[in-house]
């Protein structure tokens, strides 16, 4: 299914724009329709990577990106798919994913770092819908040449016709999109080297593309050349400073990818993350007393966000919610991470606590953009709770924040016909409204 998606992202969209010339705003929600259509495919293709530690840390670090764009108002979302090809791409609306077959190639947090730099960057100069424009133009004149190879009889000469047109579309396709590549890089090497991550990184990363068939993806939809290469190393050579090192929360992130993959934890030098992952391996085998004592020689000698959450994780299982409470709230982590959070209430709904872990979860949801895991969280607590009507609209945000507007509306639905809060229905009512009314101007935008 994946595989399509490239498909998917390079598909004519004028044809959103042509059917309401008249509405200013038609691009704007043309795009957001598009934005919507696509996320629903990449959560249809049931590879969404749900470890929500490593869903928050690349939202968390594209995010940080986008500061340093030239656009950074505009809306992104960064999603990991379960993939073991080495690929990115940016979709409509602003949609980045992330295949993790590229984060486990990559090598340092830079080189990460560089490609998310490149996708957004491919985003905030409208590549994807100057790409379309283009193709539309070319369309035409594919259409028209086709047509004209039918009208000429001699067969020899149609095909002639027909064959340097095809080649024709597609050079021109192919050089316009060359030349968004070396824009994307240039611009994503400039955010980089404000973000503090070495801006070689995206040039190492290419480098290492070129012979790699992992990478087949990558390489159709992002043409790599050695000039290319070059111009990218040339250009990051030129710059210096002292950059940021791998963060644990990326070293771990990879590492836990690995072990999931291949079954068995990565031999590591650094004794950090050895201690981690003997840990995790304990934990992941509900060997829980193994891995409290492996993540105890871990706390010796680290503090960062990801000892702390496995450290909480671990004491939850062994039932005690008061330590692992301690562990999730730590005052240098920040009280607003999405990640540990979820693991606060998680361990409250295991240890039956479920009006706790509401009340841990429900105000960071109320005012924050989240993942669709902490909402369907947020759900299974309000079931403990006995709470359906609110156990369905929690559902019914988590298909939201997946593009699923008529999924979600059922959901609010449901909620309403069981709530017996006046104040409750008619929050309800408004609600599906708005969700209705957007699905009719996205039909409007279709006819």
């Amino acid at each position: 299914m994946i595989k399509i998606l490239t498909l998917f992202i390079l598909m004519p969209l004028w044809a959103f724009a042509l059917s309401v010339p008249e509405l200013e705003l038609s691009e704007s929600l043309s795009e957001k329709k598009r934005g919507h259509e696509f996320l629903q495919l990449l959560w249809d293709t049931g590879s969404i990577v749900e470890d929500i530690e490593i869903q928050t840390y690349l939202k968390d670090l594209g995010h940080e990106l986008t500061t340093y764009s030239e656009n950074p108002d505009k809306h992104f979302g960064f999603l990991l798919l379960d993939d073991s090809s080495i690929n990115a791409f940016a979709g409509s609306y602003g949609y980045i994913g992330v295949h993790t077959g590229m984060l486990l190639s990559s090598d340092s947090e830079s080189e990460l770092a560089g490609v998310l730099s490149h996708e957004i960057s491919h985003v905030t100069q409208n590549h994807l819908n100057r790409f379309s424009e283009k193709t539309d133009k070319q369309t035409y004149l594919l259409v028209a040449g086709m047509l004209a190879a039918v009208l000429v009889d001699d067969s020899n000469a149609s095909q002639a016709i027909a064959a340097s047109t095809v080649a024709g579309a597609a050079q021109q396709s192919i050089n316009f999109t060359r030349e968004h590549e070396w824009e994307a890089d240039r611009i994503g090497t400039n955010m980089l080297t404000k973000s503090g991550f070495d801006p070689q990184g995206m040039a190492h990363f290419f480098e290492k593309l070129k012979d790699n068939s992992s990478a087949e993806e990558f390489l159709r939809s992002h043409p790599l050349s050695i000039n290319r290469i070059s111009d990218s190393l040339q250009r990051s050579a030129r710059m210096s400073g002292n950059y940021r090192k791998d963060s644990f929360e990326y070293l771990t992130a990879k590492a836990r990818l690995y072990y999931h993959k291949n079954g068995r934890i990565k031999l590591e030098q650094d004794d950090m993350l050895t201690h981690y992952m003997q840990a995790y391996h304990a934990f992941e085998q509900q060997n829980y007393k193994t891995a409290q004592q492996n993540i105890n020689k871990l706390l010796l000698i680290d503090s960062s966000k990801p000892s702390y959450i496995l450290a909480g994780r671990i004491a939850s299982k062994l039932g005690d919610v008061k330590t692992a409470q301690q562990y999730f709230n730590q005052d240098h982590l920040n009280l607003d991470d999405e990640s540990s959070l979820y693991y606060a209430a998680q361990s409250y709904l295991e240890n039956r606590q479920a009006k706790l872990g509401i009340a841990v979860l429900k105000p960071f949801l109320r005012v924050n953009t989240v993942t669709a895991q902490s909402h369907q969280l947020l759900s299974s607590l309000y079931v403990k709770n006995g709470d359906l009507d609110r156990s369905h609209i929690q559902s019914a945000k988590a298909l939201v924040v997946k593009g699923k507007f008529a999924k979600a509306i059922q959901q609010y639905e449901r909620a309403k016909s069981i709530t017996s809060n006046q104040d409750l229905y008619d929050v309800l009512t408004v609600k599906i409204e708005q969700l209705q009314q957007t699905l009719d101007l996205y039909k409007d935008l279709a006819k």
